[in-house]
């Protein structure tokens, strides 16, 4: 990459650990100015140096990582323009895919004013487990080899600055950072802190073998959108407790994330018989909300663990949650609302056998047993369904969930209408459309088998992939809303399948606001943006959602 009459010259490291759903964020400030100039400074240009730490022998552990991670760098008046056209297009430094024991390598220009100010994002690529890797950072100046050894050391200005948990070193004053940690980026604010009560508490819901990470861009366009406003009243409630255990259910990740919610909100949340006195006990101001407005948004099995997650809140608090917390927005992306019934056949027997264990079985729309139910039987306290699919189950009228989502301000969902490989546009739309879709999208094994191995070594971006997806046609085909008179009436003397049968019921007495959009490439991560810059794509799919939904 330099020169091989350039010298490099460590001026600052840092080390740290990742797991699941992790990411560290480095805004590192050089300032040329903070040293004399002479043979060894201002050097010419910076060098960035990402090592992930974890042995080469994990390289093929994919079943218990995958151990790599990604990483970007832009300059930090370019990280938070999270509102895509801009007058000044820029191309960021990524690397999609780290693996074990790789050093990605990269130059920084250093502006002519000699001050330069970077934000570099480093993501824990981890799917299916919550092991730790580690790695490490290191900034270089590029010293030309003609500079004598004292101005070279002039550039160490005393002792490294060690920081106070150990993980960073400076090694010359021209540089400053600022290190967010997972916990600094995710952290949830104490709501008893807040001078007011009107609170708009947005649930941001990942997917099967997803994490909080996925929900990242979106949660910071809709902050940047309250700021904008001028509004501190948005809190985002993202929770970790689903991280490698999607595969145990709908009932059960919905049943934990809505424990996690209740605790975090401090609802006096009990046994049904003795919940409505406390909540009509107004002496006791404990009792009271600390929120005032509660918004669901859920990417793919995210979706379906919110619709639980309003039924149990809506079950365990006998109603009451809905009475006090004005529910707004209820929005699904790329959601399988009727199951994966209709994927090919060959996912469908893995599906049904339990490959990605119960929430597999949940979405083949089998019937749930009598064992099945009294395993997650604490899901919904006192609630018993009969022996039919989970899904059926939550969309009868008479549900818990169905009531819940009923009561919601506006219920949006996003549909793909071709190119997402894991949930099909018949089950994100939820059935009933007038769209017609004259080129119907299918797909081949060599599909999956493509999409599997992007998943796990993304491609390397280019720049006319962020022009076309800053500057190109909305991706947005379909915008309407569906009312229930809308639904055309079952078809005489013909079996109702139990995918058309799940879309009536939920039909039946509430409207839906239908998007559907067409991304090219893996739509089905592209639409929910789940990394900021290999995902940009979806951008305009997420600028539509922040714009068309008031937070």
């Amino acid at each position: 990459m330099q020169d091989s009459s350039i010298n490099l010259i460590l001026l600052w490291s840092s080390s740290f650990e990742l797991t699941v759903g992790e990411i560290t964020r480095y805004r590192i400030q050089f300032d040329s100015t903070k040293l004399p100039s002479n043979t060894a400074w201002p050097p010419s240009n910076l060098i960035v140096k990402i090592t992930n730490e974890t042995s080469i022998l994990f390289r093929g552990a994919v079943l218990s990582g995958p151990y790599n991670i990604s990483a970007s760098c832009v300059e930090t008046e370019h990280a938070n323009k999270l509102n895509l056209l801009s007058d000044h297009f820029f191309t960021p430094n990524l690397k999609p895919s780290i693996k074990c024991g790789e050093v990605w390598e990269f130059e920084l220009k250093i502006p002519s004013n000699g001050f330069g100010d970077w934000t570099i994002d480093i993501i824990c690529e981890i799917l299916f487990s919550q092991n730790k890797m580690k790695y490490n950072i290191s900034l270089f100046a590029c010293v030309p080899e003609e500079a004598t050894v004292d101005d070279e050391l002039q550039i160490f200005d005393g002792e490294p600055i060690i920081s106070q948990d150990r993980t960073t070193t400076i090694y010359s004053p021209s540089i400053n950072y600022e290190f967010l940690k997972p916990h600094d980026i995710f952290k949830l604010p104490d709501l008893t802190t807040f001078s007011t009560r009107d609170i708009h508490l947005v649930v941001l819901t990942h997917g099967i073998h997803g994490s909080m990470l996925d929900e990242l861009y979106l949660k910071e366009a809709i902050e940047k959108k309250c700021i904008d406003q001028k509004t501190d009243r948005v809190v985002f409630f993202m929770s970790d407790v689903n991280h490698s255990y999607t595969e145990d259910g709908i009932e059960i990740c919905g049943k934990r994330l809505a424990k996690e919610l209740l605790k975090y909100i401090k609802w006096p949340w009990g046994r049904k018989n003795n919940c409505q006195d406390n909540f009509n006990n107004e002496s006791n101001s404990s009792d009271k909300p600390l929120v005032s407005k509660i918004s669901l948004i859920g990417h793919s099995l995210g979706g379906l663990i919110n619709v639980f997650l309003a039924g149990y809140l809506y079950s365990v608090t006998n109603g009451a949650f809905f009475n006090y917390v004005q529910p707004i927005h209820f929005i699904t992306i790329a959601t399988p609302w009727l199951g994966s019934t209709d994927l090919s056949w060959y996912i469908q027997i893995g599906l049904k056998f339990g490959v990605v264990g119960q929430t597999g079985k949940d979405l083949a729309l089998i019937d749930r047993s009598k064992e099945e139910q009294e395993k997650a039987s604490g899901a919904v306290e006192e609630e018993t369904y009969e022996e039919e699919p989970l899904l059926l189950a939550l969309a009868q009228p008479t549900s818990p969930s169905h009531i819940a989502i009923s009561k919601f301000h506006n219920r949006t969902l996003y549909a793909n209408v071709a190119n997402d490989l894991v949930v099909s546009f018949r089950t994100s739309s939820l059935y009933f459309h007038d769209y017609a879709d004259q080129s119907p999208f299918q797909c081949t094994i060599n599909d999956h088998l493509k999409h599997i191995f992007t998943s796990l070594s993304p491609l390397d971006i280019t720049k006319d992939y962020l022009s076309r997806s800053i500057s190109g046609s909305s991706p947005i085909l379909y915008d309407k809303v569906i009312k229930p008179e809308d639904i055309p009436p079952p078809d005489e003397g013909m079996d109702i399948t139990i995918e058309e049968q799940v879309a009536r019921e939920w039909h039946k007495d509430m409207s839906w606001r239908k998007v559907f959009v067409r991304l090219e490439g893996e739509a089905h991560t592209h639409v929910v943006v789940r990394r900021k810059w290999l995902n940009a794509a979806g951008w305009q799919v997420i600028e539509h959602l922040i714009n068309e939904h008031d937070f």
